[in-house]
């Protein structure tokens, strides 16, 4: 006998509502990005299991980077190949182990060895590590009518990996970014293009600026650049003073990242009247 379509939404919806009352218990992974360069080969990722119930992991790459959509949200498309013309490390990268089990309380280090091509061109290439686990969170069972489930529950953890094949530069161009009110708002819109062959790992610093030239508020959003960055960035208008300009000041100032990941850059600096 055939499942009725809607006992199996119904048993789906019962499943997500469990999910969201109870979150869930995962792996931890440290760092959240590598950088690889052509001397060493090689980066660390150190897991963690803070549960109290085995984890089953596998590692593997697929490619992507982050973009903007329409609306100047940051999103990061991921595809298990890269688009043609894209500097893609995915054919390259390999984990070690590339499975394993994680005990309650256990930590494994876990190697990612590049073997990239002899004739690799100069430049930046990168790949999206992804860490799946499963068996952390008992299964969920759900029944609605005649329907009964079981679902396995498992997360994936994704990171970026930056290969560098000699030296690399990076750095960035913005527009005028124009600024406006919009209702209680006040909305930024810049767009950066990278400049050099690696990408650019920075912060966007918004300062708001009253009619007497004191700082009324400052908004600050990491910036990673690895084309180009159409950002739509709305936020609250001071509540005290009259806004009058906004200061951009775009920077390599980044502390969330480790230690060599960062390619130093001198700022630049924008400055426009509020319509």
């Amino acid at each position: 006998m055939k499942p009725h379509r809607t006992a199996i939404a119904g048993a789906i919806a019962l499943v997500a509502s469990l999910i969201l009352a109870e979150p869930l218990k995962s792996v931890s992974v440290t760092p959240m990005a590598v950088y690889i360069d052509h001397r060493t080969r090689s980066g660390e990722l150190t897991l963690y299991n803070p549960g109290t119930r085995t984890e089953e992991i596998r590692v593997d790459f697929a490619f992507g980077y982050p973009q903007t959509d329409d609306r100047g949200a940051v999103i990061v498309p991921i595809s298990e190949e890269a688009p043609p013309g894209e500097p893609s490390a995915v054919g390259w990268l390999n984990a070690f182990p590339q499975r394993l089990r994680l005990e309650p309380g256990q930590r494994q280090v876990v190697r990612i060895l590049a073997r990239p091509p002899v004739d690799l061109p100069v430049g930046e290439y990168w790949a999206r590590a992804r860490v799946h686990s499963t068996g952390g969170q008992a299964p969920l069972e759900a029944r609605q009518g005649e329907v009964g489930m079981q679902i396995e529950l498992a997360t994936v953890i994704v990171l970026a990996v930056n290969y560098r094949n000699g030296p690399v530069t990076t750095g960035v161009s913005a527009n005028a970014a124009p600024a406006r009110f919009v209702g209680d708002s006040i909305v930024h819109e810049i767009q950066v293009s990278r400049t050099g062959n690696a990408a650019f790992l920075g912060r966007l610093l918004i300062e708001i600026i009253g009619d007497e030239g004191d700082v009324l508020s400052t908004v600050e959003e990491v910036l990673p650049v690895y084309r180009t960055m159409a950002r739509r960035i709305a936020v609250p208008r001071p509540e005290e003073g009259y806004p009058t300009r906004a200061r951009y000041t775009i920077d390599t100032e980044r502390d969330d990242l480790p230690a060599g990941g960062v390619i130093p850059t001198e700022p630049v600096v924008r400055e426009v009247f509020i319509r």
